[in-house]
């Protein structure tokens, strides 16, 4: 073969490449047209009346994984049982909202608010128990609690007093009560 003919065969292998590079991107360019078309006409549709059709995403949960597959983030109404060391517990009721899991998948913590009676919690865990709580009630009573095994740290505040409780080895070191309300028209 002799050089003209492979200076031609070249050119033309090279035009066939742009012309592959040029339907390839036009292929891509469709393909995601088409997924964004499609994702907005399943995802983002809400149910009529809403009002706010295409800005709102609505689900019952939600679960974020790492690159392993492990469950680290949950939103969910309601939340499921909590899993510790692979094995799933009763909660002791139905709460809804946020939790955090580590590596392993065990819940290490949660942000949520509780079915029945609608307290706010937000706990931190150790694996297989928890270890501080901070709780508001509905009224507006407030309470934090920390503990590890027989030693415990509990403040809590209403409106009617506030209280700090510590305990070691089980048994109550320091335990400090508001005084007594003064009885109305009195001065303190």
């Amino acid at each position: 073969m002799d050089s003209a003919n492979i200076e031609t065969l070249t050119r033309s292998i090279e035009a066939l490449e742009r012309k592959c590079r040029r339907q390839t991107a036009w292929i891509l360019l469709i393909l995601v047209v088409a997924a964004s078309w499609g994702l907005r006409q399943t995802v983002f549709r809400t149910r009529a009346g809403d009002g706010e059709a295409g800005k709102i995403l609505r689900v019952r949960g939600l679960s974020v994984v790492d690159e392993k597959g492990t469950e680290r983030v949950f939103i969910g109404a309601p939340v499921r049982e909590p899993l510790m060391l692979g094995k799933r517990f009763p909660r002791g009721g139905a709460m809804s909202g946020i939790l955090l899991f580590d590596e392993d998948g065990t819940e290490r913590s949660g942000y949520c608010t509780t079915d029945g009676y609608p307290n706010v919690l937000f706990t931190l865990d150790a694996i297989g128990r928890q270890h501080a709580l901070f709780m508001a009630e509905p009224q507006g009573a407030t309470a934090l609690w920390i503990w590890n095994g027989a030693n415990s740290f509990k403040l809590g505040v209403d409106e009617e007093e506030a209280g700090l409780k510590i305990s070691a080895g089980g048994k109550t070191v320091f335990e400090a009560p508001a005084a007594a309300p003064a009885p109305k028209g009195a001065t303190k």
